[in-house]
C-alpha cells in the first residue's frame, strides 16, 4: 500500500495457486462447496501462498433461476480448461487448484497448495480506478498473455425464489462481483500494461479483495497470480 489513494500488491516469486471454484445459484450441490470456501477468509496463507475465487457459470440459468453473479465468461473457462486437457469434466461444484482440476473436496481432503515453482513477481498497483500490471518472469514469456483482474465480494445474500434452491439464502464469499481481462504484448520475459479497474456498480459489497493474474493468451491455466484486501 503506497496511500489513501493507491495500493500496490506484489507476489513472491514462487507461483502464488488459484484456486478456483465454479459454482451455481441454480446448483442444489454448490452451497456446501460455497460454505467450505468461505473457511479460507481467516486462513494466514491467503493471497501470499493461495487466493480462492469463485466463479459462477450460467449454463444452469435454463432450471427457471437466473443467477445474478453468474457469466458467460466463466462457462467458458471452464469448458477451456477440460478442452486443454487440465480437467476432465464440466460440472458444479467444480474445482481447479493452481491450474488443474482437483476432486479433493468431495473426500475431505487438504488443498493440494503448491509453491515450489519460482515462476516470476507479479505485481498490481491501484490508483485513479487504475491498475498497473507488471511481471517479471523467470522464463520468457509467449508473445501474448491474457491479464485477468477479478473484484471479489463477500458477505453476500441471495434469497433464491425459482429453480433447485428456491426458498433458500445463499451466502457467498470470494464471489467473483466484477471482472475484466485483456490481451496484453509481452517483452521477453517482462510484461506492462495499465488497466481500467472493473467497477459495474452492479454489487454492493462492504468487503472487497481483487485478483489479478495472467495467463497464455488462450490456455486458462494461471502463470502467476497476485491479490489482496481493497481499501
Amino acid at each position: 500500500m503506497n496511500s489513501a489513494n493507491a495500493q500496490t500488491f506484489v507476489s513472491p516469486k514462487q507461483q502464488v495457486n488459484l484456486v478456483e471454484v465454479y459454482s451455481s445459484q441454480g446448483c442444489s450441490s454448490c452451497p456446501p462447496a460455497e460454505k467450505w470456501l468461505s473457511q479460507f477468509k481467516e486462513d494466514q496463507r491467503l493471497f501470499s501462498q493461495f487466493i480462492p475465487i469463485n466463479l459462477h457459470v450460467d449454463y444452469w440459468d435454463y432450471i427457471g433461476w437466473k443467477d445474478p453473479y453468474a457469466l458467460s465468461a466463466f462457462t467458458k473457462r471452464q469448458q477451456n480448461y477440460q478442452r486443454f486437457g487440465h480437467t476432465k469434466n464440466i460440472a458444479t461444484p467444480g474445482f481447479v487448484v493452481n491450474g488443474k482440476g482437483w476432486n479433493g473436496w468431495f473426500y475431505r481432503q487438504r488443498l493440494p497448495i503448491d509453491n515450489q515453482l519460482a515462476v516470476g513477481e507479479l505485481s498490481a498497483q491501484i490508483k485513479a480506478q487504475e491498475v498497473l500490471v507488471s511481471f517479471d518472469g523467470v522464463k520468457p514469456l509467449p508473445p501474448f498473455a491474457q491479464a485477468h483482474i477479478a473484484i471479489l465480494g463477500f458477505d453476500q445474500i441471495t434469497r433464491v425464489t425459482r429453480g433447485e434452491n428456491r426458498g433458500r439464502a445463499l451466502p457467498h464469499d470470494f464471489v467473483v462481483i466484477d471482472y475484466q481481462q485483456a490481451s496484453i504484448k509481452t517483452d521477453g520475459s517482462k510484461l506492462t500494461a495499465t488497466l481500467p479497474l472493473p467497477h459495474s456498480g452492479k454489487f454492493v459489497s462492504n468487503k472487497k479483495a481483487i485478483v489479478v493474474w495472467l495467463s497464455e493468451r488462450f490456455d486458462p491455466k494461471p502463470i502467476q497470480a497476485v491479490g489482496g484486501w481493497l481499501e
